[in-house]
């Protein structure tokens, strides 16, 4: 059963850790709010802990009066756990994001193991008008680097659904008027490789299927076939 990354509270405790985050308001250049008197622009400071890590987000909030509040993910401080010394600063570049909610939900960061390696990482809601079916930018832990680097190759993939008990990402694509499909991945080597894949491309009365695999060495298309359209 494929299942997607449930988005979590920040405000709540994580999983595996079972502790509440923590959230602190603070003006832009880190003072705290109280003393300075200042209000805008604010920052607010979101904690997730696992057995290893503290994974810091930290937000800002602007206001505009013609738009009202706009939020913004600035940057991750990544400490080891309970340690107050940073292993990672990551500056972030406009990731804009639909402000907290009132309640304390925060809907545009989830943090979670997106390539099965039982490490935690995060993904951030990228801009947009319609957050209906919202897209992510996605940072993965690098253990090289100690620390969180971007992805691409995930961020690449459209509507990525994870299947943790297998291992593996799928995805139900469209790229226009009668051309989708659905493709599947793997992560092999510490990266993310597709091992199989569908086109559908609609002509007339049927559709047109090209599946790919290997062959001669290379991922390619190994099959065509036509499939014909239901009759209304």
């Amino acid at each position: 059963m494929m299942l997607r990354a449930v988005p979590l509270l920040l405000i709540a405790a994580c999983m595996s850790a079972g502790r509440p985050a923590q959230q602190v308001t603070m003006n832009a250049n880190g003072s705290d709010t109280a003393s300075t008197g200042e209000q805008r622009p604010k920052q607010d400071s979101y904690l997730f802990t696992d057995s290893l890590h503290d994974i810091r987000f930290l937000v800002s909030t602007h206001m505009d009066m013609s738009q009202g509040a706009t939020c913004q993910v600035d940057a991750v401080n990544m400490s080891m756990k309970g340690s107050k010394d940073i292993v990672q600063h990551l500056v972030l570049q406009h990731q804009v994001v639909p402000c907290p909610m009132p309640d304390g939900h925060f809907q545009a960061v989830e943090v979670g193991d997106f390539n099965f390696d039982h490490m935690k990482e995060f993904r951030v809601m990228r801009p947009a008008v319609d957050l209906t079916n919202p897209k992510y930018d996605y940072w993965l832990y690098d253990a090289k680097l100690n620390g969180f680097a971007a992805s691409s190759e995930l961020d690449s993939i459209q509507d990525p659904m994870f299947d943790w008990s297998r291992a593996m990402i799928s995805s139900q694509w469209y790229a226009g008027p009668g051309h989708r499909g659905g493709s599947t991945y793997k992560v092999e080597g510490g990266r993310i490789v597709m091992v199989s894949n569908m086109e559908k491309f609609t002509e007339g009365d049927h559709e047109r299927w090209v599946i790919w695999g290997m062959k001669d060495g290379k991922f390619q298309p190994v099959q065509e076939r036509q499939v014909p359209l239901p009759k209304e």
